[in-house]
């Protein structure tokens, strides 16, 4: 009998007890092909997983801002006014930086949210603007508390981003402040900033009171109801030189958002703009599609708007004015949408028209 060594060709690349000793390369891809395809298919799971959280987190910001409303109402009689103005000294109406306080409403709000500190250091008579002296002395006073990062102002599937005024503008004399930025807005009606009747293509388009602007708003002045109309939404940030996110100023994007869109659309329902949120200057808008921030500048403070938008699939967060959030999807009709902010419209909305 004659025995065969270990080290023939026969026993070549099996081990002591007839097995392979690897993987083939083949196999080796396979394995590699099934991790690829599991990871795939996690992925997408995983990332709607970290947007439920996101989602979560700024619905949470807007109901602590609801509280904040109703706080600062049991306590003054009415909501913050949409900001603090005044007729001016030779009784035109203050625009954006036009020698007016113009100070926001949720700066006002500031004592009722956990932030006293911060309204203690805000100079409220010199407000967000404040009188030229020669420049506006509110802006610079009031630069480090609007350089301050407020946590429940910001919704975490937005960026970050710091405003300066752009340089090229007033010769750059305003553009040392930087200021944080924030996502939520109050409504601001159906038509413009000044919120006053406005013709368009189809004619006469008059102005329907929201819950915010140049008025203050009292309880019993939503005759709607506070649960069927709608007080702040979402906007969006945009770049270092785009004044929307600047919730620091009641301009459009910044502390406001009108109707004249429906949520994250570009469709002006009275068929004057279609490209995009319709700013004051040219200098401040800086268009980027692509964050679904289009917009087009020039059009002054009193006929500006800006919509309510978002990074979230398929629509928008809103807070009521009884303190409930509610998620108003992008195909929402838009007369609804009109109705929904409105305060004493009359108007009958069915719960499944949201």
């Amino acid at each position: 009998m004659s025995f065969t060594s270990l080290n023939s060709p026969r026993f070549a690349g099996r081990s002591l007890h007839g097995g392979r000793s690897g993987f083939t390369l083949i196999e080796l891809l396979v394995v590699i092909a099934i991790i690829a395809v599991l990871i795939a298919l996690l992925l997408p799971a995983v990332q709607a997983a970290r947007e439920a959280a996101r989602r979560a987190q700024c619905v949470n910001n807007l109901k602590q801002m609801g509280l904040g409303l109703h706080n600062y109402e049991s306590g003054n009689g009415s909501f913050p006014p949409g900001r603090v103005w005044a007729l001016l000294p030779n009784g035109s109406y203050p625009q954006i930086f036009s020698g007016a306080q113009n100070t926001p409403w949720f700066v006002l709000m500031l004592g009722f949210m956990e932030q006293q500190p911060l309204a203690n250091a805000f100079n409220y008579q010199l407000g967000s603007e404040g009188p030229f002296t020669p420049l506006p002395a509110g802006f610079f006073a009031n630069s480090t508390v609007a350089a301050t990062k407020i946590p429940w102002f910001q919704c975490p599937s937005d960026r970050e981003v710091l405003f300066q005024i752009n340089p090229a503008y007033a010769g750059g004399v305003l553009s040392g402040p930087r200021m944080t930025k924030g996502n939520y807005a109050t409504s601001w009606g159906n038509t413009n900033w000044r919120q006053r009747d406005i013709t368009g293509p189809a004619g006469l388009v008059p102005y329907r009171r929201s819950a915010f602007g140049h008025l203050t708003t009292r309880i019993a002045d939503v005759t709607d109801g506070t649960s069927n109309t709608v007080f702040a939404a979402e906007v969006l940030q945009g770049a270092q030189f785009d004044v929307r996110g600047v919730v620091w100023s009641s301009v459009p994007g910044g502390a406001s958002f009108m109707t004249r869109f429906a949520p994250n659309q570009t469709r002006d329902y009275i068929n004057l703009i279609q490209q995009g949120d319709f700013l004051n200057q040219v200098i401040f808008c800086v268009n980027e599609p692509l964050q679904q921030l289009p917009c087009v500048g020039g059009a002054g403070d009193n006929e500006a708007f800006a919509g309510s938008r978002s990074r979230h699939p398929g629509g928008v967060n809103v807070l009521f004015g009884d303190g409930s959030v509610r998620f108003i999807k992008n195909t929402i009709n838009h007369l609804t949408w009109l109705d929904l902010n409105t305060i004493a419209g009359g108007e009958v909305i069915s719960a499944d028209a949201l």
